[in-house]
């Protein structure tokens, strides 16, 4: 596993009135793309890099971020809305961990019952090590406005629509985002369908074409 110092990786820290309102134009913006089903990019896409140049365009953050990045586990998606989702799931893990947030790509083999997943699950989870979420609330933090107690006051500007975006882009890839067991904090964890790709065309994006290929605006973590 690889270390980051704290330093290195970050969200935005406290919103802005300014920085906040904005968030809010781009979440419902991003809402609206996604509900109008705009197609977007269907490129083959290396989680594990998607990870990472994400993780580098960040800003600083007072918390650890740990990598645990497994090469060559590749989905058929967008890359633009894929680091949009990854996004998400950082921030979110930033406002709740109490001091490290650890990332993880792996793979998971197929035949697990299934069928989108039959020849196996490209798997990201973000895990941060903050309180966790009461079993009765992990589906409701995916609904649009909804946002838990503990949220609320260490956030008091976020919009609520960050993890429905997230788990609307994964289900829009083919795949799920769900939240499961850890022994302390939130594990949200992302399957997508392995790519079967053309042994004579694998050439993997390393970065997005264009913002407007996918509907989404740029992050800005």
């Amino acid at each position: 596993m690889l270390r980051t110092s704290p330093r290195s990786y970050g969200g935005d820290g406290q919103r802005s009135h300014g920085t906040t309102t904005q968030a809010i134009i781009e979440d419902v913006s991003a809402i609206a793309r996604l509900d109008a089903a705009e197609p977007g990019a269907c490129d083959p896409v290396d989680l594990a890099d998607l990870v990472t140049g994400e993780l580098a365009d960040r800003h600083p953050s007072t918390k650890q971020i740990e990598v645990d990045l497994q090469q060559g586990n590749v989905v058929m998606g967008d890359w633009l809305r894929l680091c949009r989702l990854l996004t998400n799931l950082v921030n979110n893990a930033e406002r709740h961990a109490d001091s490290v947030i650890t990332i993880t790509v792996r793979r998971a083999p197929g035949g697990q019952g299934d069928p989108r997943f039959a020849a196996g699950a490209a798997i990201l989870e973000v895990l941060d090590d903050g309180p966790g979420i009461p079993l009765d609330e992990c589906e409701r933090v995916f609904q649009r406005f909804a946002r838990l107690r503990d949220a609320q006051e260490k956030d008091p500007g976020g919009t609520g629509l960050g993890l429905a975006i997230a788990r609307q882009i994964a289900e829009m890839s083919g795949g799920t985002l769900t939240i499961e067991d850890s022994p302390r904090g939130a594990r949200f964890v992302l399957r997508l369908p392995v790519a079967r790709l053309d042994p004579h065309e694998r050439r993997v994006r390393s970065g997005p074409m264009s913002a407007s290929a996918s509907g989404m605006p740029p992050t800005s973590g």
